[in-house]
């Protein structure tokens, strides 16, 4: 696979939510890379636009992550008060 068609590949991938796919079209993008391919500038520019995309949804997981643990939190209940007698 060249890196051009697994750039686009990644970030179908990243859009999709398809983490598998994701994580296996990096893998060739790595092959590519490894085997001395150099991206075009158009190619490179995606690789950019990827990079962030990958950053956001980095960004995006730990917010979700945060929700979900002031959810659990509510659900469990408010904390016991502390010096009450």
């Amino acid at each position: 696979m060249t890196l051009k068609e697994s750039t686009v590949r990644a970030g179908a991938a990243l859009e999709a939510g398809d983490l598998d796919a994701l994580a296996r079209a990096l893998a060739e993008r790595r092959k590519a890379f490894q085997a001395g391919e150099r991206p075009a500038p158009d190619v490179y520019q995606s690789g950019q636009q990827l990079l962030r995309a990958l950053l956001e949804y980095q960004q995006s997981l730990a917010y979700e992550s945060a929700r979900l643990g002031q959810i659990r939190r509510y659900v469990e209940g408010p904390p016991e008060k502390m010096g009450t007698s």
